[in-house]
């Protein structure tokens, strides 16, 4: 992966994303195969929809529908976040050893006579291997999509949450005019 591929203006899907991970796309294949992942889903969500904020005129089986809706949608948004998590947990693996790698190489490399590299050079020299670079780059791509997928996860959460609290205003509504 090049500095450029870092440009998340060409992702249209998320299987485009999970895609410049080493594993992204194996690890969602394996977890619908294991049924931990909806693949429908995911497939073609090019906008999220908005949420309705006039949740008081809706008629009650029209309140259950937007409930239901938001609670497929915090579904989706959850299978995402667990899948990125997934990807990090596993490029953090990958690192430490990418860096282990380089730095065997970098010492390997070194002439016997030479004066041994100090812990900090041999760190930077470590970060500057082209597999550690594209490891990182993997790694940036991921905490841009976990930091949107969390904040949509908890917008979503927020639009759940007032749609229960209409839900239960309208609940005490009703008791308080049978009682």
């Amino acid at each position: 992966m090049a500095a450029e591929d870092l440009n998340l203006t060409g992702l249209k899907s998320l299987n485009q994303a999970l895609a410049r991970t080493k594993n992204g796309t194996a690890a969602v294949e394996l977890a619908t195969k294991l049924g931990l992942w909806s693949s429908n889903a995911h497939t073609n969500v090019q906008v999220r929809p908005s949420f309705r904020r006039e949740l008081s005129s809706l008629t009650h089986g029209q309140i259950t529908d937007v409930y239901a809706e938001w609670t497929a949608e915090y579904g989706r948004i959850t299978e995402l976040c667990s899948a990125i998590d997934g990807q990090e947990a596993l490029l953090r693996i990958q690192m430490k050893s990418a860096v282990a790698a380089a730095r065997s190489r970098i010492r390997r490399a070194q002439p016997v006579d030479a004066k041994p590299l100090s812990a900090q050079t041999l760190a930077d020299m470590a970060e500057e291997d082209p597999s550690v670079v594209d490891l990182l780059e993997q790694s940036g791509l991921l905490v841009v999509l976990a930091a949107h997928a969390d904040g949509a996860k908890e917008a979503t959460q927020q639009y759940l949450a007032s749609i229960s609290r209409e839900i239960a205003f309208r609940d005490a509504q009703m008791k308080a005019r049978i009682y």
